[in-house]
């Protein structure tokens, strides 16, 4: 079951981090006047909701402390980012931060892709080096 998740985690993941990519483009493509913020907008919200879905999975399948870390802290900046726009006409400068956020929610989910491939390899090195007699 454990492994089920971690699947399921590491595809949303994966999911999450290609749409913020399309996010960029819907924002650059309302900004050059090819199409509405609304796609930007509906986008948005779904990964939000994917976003907020990605720290239960890792929750549940207890990824443990740091992937749950790298999962809070883009449920974190994902709140931020859904608050900045409403910013623009009390506090423009504040909510022009939306931009640099995102980059930040990119780099954060890139991260997340990363962490579990990184995770498995290190958490047998211990193993490994006890079955030789190498433990300290």
């Amino acid at each position: 079951m454990r492994s089920v998740l971690t699947r399921i985690f590491q595809g949303l993941a994966w999911l999450v981090l290609a749409g913020l990519v399309v996010e960029f483009y819907l924002a650059g493509a309302a900004l050059f006047g090819v199409t509405t913020f609304q796609p930007h907008r509906m986008l948005g919200i779904a990964l939000a909701l994917a976003i907020l879905l990605l720290l239960v999975v890792a929750l549940v399948a207890r990824a443990g402390r740091r992937v749950v870390g790298l999962a809070a802290l883009l449920a974190a900046l994902t709140v931020v980012q859904v608050l900045l726009p409403s910013l623009r006409t009390r506090l423009p400068w504040v909510a022009a931060l939306h931009a640099v956020n995102a980059v930040a929610l990119s780099l954060q989910a890139a991260a997340i892709v990363r962490a579990p491939g990184r995770a498995a390899p290190a958490s047998r090195a211990p193993e490994a080096s006890a079955a030789v007699g190498l433990s300290s």
